[in-house]
């Protein structure tokens, strides 16, 4: 099996991105912890203490600076006013910021998002309070508190878990990788995939795949192959920023029962013989006998050899002489394909092709 790499680099500066997310992540887990502790405390005076404490606390509360969200109880009606406002504006950007961060990826902005959800949230929670106090109700603020702050504390847990998955270089779940699989398989010269994976870095995302190609193309054809995929993936889906290809043949439509059939036959006859072949080199092999058995009706011009499941296929270039006709060409190449695999029982299939044409360039000159 033939393989090589495409590969440019390293997620690099994305990781930053994801310890800002991890950061953010810490303060709404702070902010819950807040709201839950006073939220707590103002349940513990309103089950402990006398009413009219309660009622002393709650307004003190909600006139120093307690928890009162930035209500004025001096000018209510103004106050809930702008507090309402506050909440649009709050929510409106959680909106904005999620929905940008849902198209680029990145957990910074989705994190980001949540923190102006909990401003706002703190806000509806003091809106709950008042008219809780308004209407005499007096556990409408704790509990409101605490609803909030399991709201939060939630978004505070996924947003972090999701940031240290980033920064371990976590896999990519399989699901949410099937739009990158559709890109492969529709790329010209795919005959299939494997082991596709995925990391992300902030708002970059990582792929690695190992593309099936036609068994008999030229490693060039392969290549070229190769850089497809990679271009397609990252025109069709942005957030891909470098892919790491390993190219394989495609051997899955070759049928096993007749490679098994064939293997089985020969190795129980030849094992031997097999086993000592694995030291010898094969094209110096068939070149000898090519040339002791056929030497003026064909020359070897090239070999290609081939390797499936452990299995190995020859491709073989030959020239004849001109005045050659077609039908004793074919005779002779059939007789040369099974001397060789009579002589080299570990060869599974040979293939004799004509040269006809100029021969190809020598790259290695």
């Amino acid at each position: 099996m033939v393989t090589f790499d495409l590969y440019l680099r390293t997620p690099g500066h994305g990781k930053f991105e994801t310890i800002g997310a991890l950061g953010i992540s810490g303060m709404l887990l702070v902010t819950a912890g807040g709201i839950a502790w006073h939220a707590l405390d103002v349940l513990q005076v309103i089950v402990t203490a006398a009413p009219e404490i309660v009622n002393q606390s709650l307004a003190h509360n909600h006139a120093h600076g307690g928890h009162h969200h930035g209500i004025d109880m001096a000018h209510p009606v103004l106050a809930l006013n702008m507090t309402l406002v506050s909440i649009a504006v709050k929510e409106g950007l959680y909106w904005i910021t999620k929905k940008e961060g849902e198209k680029t990826g990145s957990g910074l902005m989705k994190a980001n998002a949540w923190h102006h959800r909990s401003d706002a949230i703190s806000s509806v929670v003091a809106l709950v309070g008042v008219g809780g106090s308004i209407l005499g109700v007096r556990f409408f603020d704790p509990l409101a508190g605490l609803l909030v702050s399991g709201m939060i504390f939630k978004a505070g847990l996924e947003s972090g878990y999701q940031s240290i998955l980033e920064l371990v270089d976590a896999a990519v779940p399989s699901e949410n990788l099937e739009p990158y699989k559709h890109t492969i398989l529709g790329v010209d010269g795919v005959k299939g995939y494997n082991h596709l994976r995925g990391r992300r870095a902030g708002s970059s995302l990582y792929l690695d795949v190992d593309v099936e190609v036609d068994p008999f193309s030229s490693v060039s054809g392969a290549h070229d192959v190769g850089e497809n995929v990679r271009r397609q993936l990252q025109q069709s889906h942005p957030e891909v920023a470098e892919v790491f290809i390993h190219i394989e043949p495609a051997t899955s439509h070759i049928s096993g029962s007749v490679i098994n059939h064939q293997r089985d036959c020969k190795i129980s006859v030849h094992q031997s013989d097999a086993d000592l072949l694995e030291h010898t080199d094969i094209e110096d092999s068939v070149s000898q006998i090519l040339s002791s058995n056929f030497s003026e009706k064909m020359a070897v011009q090239r070999i290609t050899r081939h390797s499936f499941h452990g299995q190995i296929f020859l491709e073989i270039e030959v020239s004849m002489p001109p005045d050659t006709l077609i039908r004793e060409g074919v005779e002779v190449a059939k007789e040369a394909e099974e001397k060789i695999m009579e002589v080299l029982p570990n060869i599974m299939q040979v293939s004799i092709h004509l040269r006809l044409g100029r021969p190809r360039p020598d790259f290695s000159i």
